[in-house]
């Protein structure tokens, strides 16, 4: 059997579809233009039982990982936050901003679209993210967002809405533990580049 990471041949693709779509998927997979990311930008508003029952697959994904994130020390885990991350924003044509809040222990809370932007910007409200952690009793969070355009480098803008938070967060005993950029594939941690 071949690893998932292979490099399959169309018809294979087609034929993975072939589950969710019956003799369609060949169709299916070249309105995509043979591109998962398409495939999963799609599912991400379905239109048909077919497309919302690979919509419901991708949300089955993200729970999973959740799971995982809720049961351990998220600190311990960015094995698992980064793919879950990117599996979140994967698809989406617009910024999101997330908020994962998370106990004393570091175990996740809730993972939450705390914003949603436009191709290029998303406004953030500090004061939205000091109620939601203090009404989930959060004793940490971690926050994300992505850049459509594919450019993972954090802005300056990323970096003073970051010092932002933290400072606010500060306030209430709530502590800013990581900010990720992802952009595809990419993935770019605040904590890591010591800009946290």
């Amino acid at each position: 059997m071949l690893p998932f990471y292979a490099s399959p041949t169309s018809l294979a693709d087609a034929a993975l579809l072939e589950r969710f779509f019956g003799p369609e998927a060949e169709d299916v997979w070249e309105s995509c233009g043979g591109s998962w990311s398409r495939v999963v930008e799609f599912a991400r508003e379905p239109r048909t039982p077919a497309w919302d029952a690979l919509s419901s697959a991708l949300e089955i994904l993200q729970r999973s990982f959740a799971e995982q994130l809720a049961a351990g020390d998220v600190l311990d885990a960015p094995d698992v936050v980064k793919p879950f991350l990117r599996t979140f924003f994967a698809g989406r044509p617009y910024e999101v901003f997330v908020a994962l809040y998370l106990n004393a222990r570091n175990h996740l809370i809730l993972a939450e679209e705390a914003f949603r932007g436009t191709l290029t910007q998303t406004s953030v409200y500090p004061r939205e993210i000091v109620r939601r952690a203090l009404e989930l009793r959060a004793a940490g969070v971690i926050f994300s967002h992505q850049h459509p355009s594919g450019a993972c480098e954090p802005s300056l803008a990323d970096e003073l809405l970051t010092r932002t938070l933290t400072s606010a967060l500060a306030m209430v005993e709530v502590r800013v533990l990581d900010h990720f950029v992802v952009a595809g594939h990419s993935t770019v941690s605040f904590a890591e580049r010591g800009l946290l």
